[in-house]
């Protein structure tokens, strides 16, 4: 930090002011003060207002101006764009120059998802699997910047939300310096609306296509693209697609295309890209959309077969074998004893050891089927079967974060809730055999 002598025409204000900075901050602002100072000539020292002068100026407001033209006049940092870079994953934060308007950005945009998508949309053959899912994970990592972005093109890093700078805030509103936004906020926003539009746009009209045959994985990748980029509305038209889409037969010249079952294990949306959509819905608080995805996907008859063969079959299949078991082991132990006939004693402890396990499996049935302590705001209604119950848990678990969404999160406010939209889910809810905000199970009603 370089000295500040006494015969220096700099003010004693300004000396305080550069003790009570930073040395690198402190650098840059007296080389912007002796920079001007050149221009304009050496001032009195009323002119930089010490206090021991006419100039009665309070010294808080002039540091506040001095730090105002500081920041005017402090150079602005370009973000480098590096002259090569060929891999997606080589994509960061660099690329993308604000706002968006780097050619390296836009070339890399090209070539790593416009041009990949054009040759899977005009190929008259089956796509490779392996490109269409290069070009899903290209329009992911590219939705992952371009939310960054905008994120943080939206947001000042600089400023603190604490309740004493909301408090000084109020009494130095009219000395603070303008921040920069205004249009180039304005810009980075309809930049990156028109990229996120183009990636939205250009990931549907791959997996649209008949002729590529929509994967697990490819659907996941979609599904996190749209979430990014806030544009979740053909999910519920996609969901349909990867459950009955017609299936392309591979070697097949012109391509010929086969009916799959809705029914299949496999055409069942997973619960984790359930819940990914429907948090995509709930953020932009479009509750038909949370609707449609629902059912969709946890509703979908190929969803309930999945659930069967993946939690019931195994136990089922035991209760099927369960009475061979037991009548050998009853069989092997009705040879040692001697107080009654071998056959006998069978039936006996068959019949006692059926009873055993029949009454055990059945409390363990209803425990299961009739828990309810994952519930928040919506249960079941009396008289629903248990085996309905336990099919459709996951609907109504998808259901109770909606209306969590859109009611009130004090508890102590639940009941409350008006408007056409809650009115709407109330009967939506309904009409599944279900209850929303059940009187007993509220607070306070026990």
């Amino acid at each position: 930090m370089p000295e500040v002598n006494e015969s220096n025409w700099v003010s004693e204000g300004l000396v305080r002011f550069a003790r009570s900075k930073g040395e690198s901050e402190v650098r840059i602002e007296l080389a912007v003060v002796l920079q001007n100072a050149k221009r304009q000539g050496p001032p009195s020292r009323g002119r930089l207002g010490s206090r021991y002068t006419q100039d009665q100026t309070p010294f808080s407001r002039r540091r506040r101006a001095l730090h105002a033209d500081v920041l005017t006049a402090r150079p602005q940092v370009e973000h480098p764009v590096p002259a090569e870079s060929t891999d997606i994953g080589e994509v960061s934060q660099a690329h993308i120059s604000r706002p968006f308007a780097g050619a390296e950005f836009s070339a890399l945009l090209d070539k790593e998802v416009l041009s990949k998508a054009r040759a899977v949309l005009q190929s008259s053959t089956i796509p490779d699997a392996v490109l269409v899912e290069h070009v899903f994970q290209a329009c992911e990592k590219f939705a992952v910047l371009v939310a960054e972005e905008t994120q943080s093109g939206t947001q000042d890093p600089t400023s603190k939300h604490t309740p004493a700078a909301n408090l000084l805030s109020l009494e130095e509103g009219k000395d603070r310096p303008k921040m920069q936004g205004g249009k180039n906020a304005h810009a980075l926003g309809s930049t990156g609306n028109a990229i996120a539009q183009l990636l939205s746009s250009t990931a549907y009209r791959v997996i649209a296509d008949p002729k590529v045959y929509i994967t697990p994985q490819i659907l996941s990748s979609y599904v996190s693209v749209q979430n990014l980029l806030g544009r979740p509305r053909t999910l519920p038209e996609v969901f349909r697609l990867y459950a009955g889409k017609p299936v392309p037969k591979p070697e097949s010249n012109p391509i010929q295309y086969s009916n799959p079952s809705t029914y299949k294990p496999s055409a069942h949306v997973p619960l984790q890209i359930a819940n990914t959509a429907l948090t995509a819905a709930i953020r932009i608080k479009n509750l038909p959309l949370c609707f449609d995805i629902i059912d969709h996907s946890v509703c979908a008859p190929a969803y309930r077969v999945s659930k069967f063969f993946r939690k019931a079959f195994v136990p089922l299949s035991g209760a099927a074998l369960a009475p061979f078991a037991i009548y050998r082991l009853a069989s092997e132990l009705s040879t040692y004893q001697s107080t009654m006939d071998s056959a006998m004693a069978t039936r006996v402890l068959f019949a006692g050891i059926m009873a055993y396990v029949g009454f055990t499996a059945t409390i363990g049935v209803v425990a299961v089927t009739t828990a309810n302590d994952q519930m928040d705001r919506v249960t079941w209604a009396v008289g629903t079967p248990l085996r309905e119950r336990w099919t459709r848990e996951e609907e109504r678990m998808l259901i109770d974060r909606v209306a969590g969404a859109w009611g009130f999160q004090q508890r102590w406010r639940r009941g409350e809730e008006e408007g056409q939209d809650w009115e709407a889910l109330r009967e939506w809810i309904g009409i599944r055999g279900m209850v929303l905000d059940k009187t007993e199970l509220m607070d306070g009603m026990e």
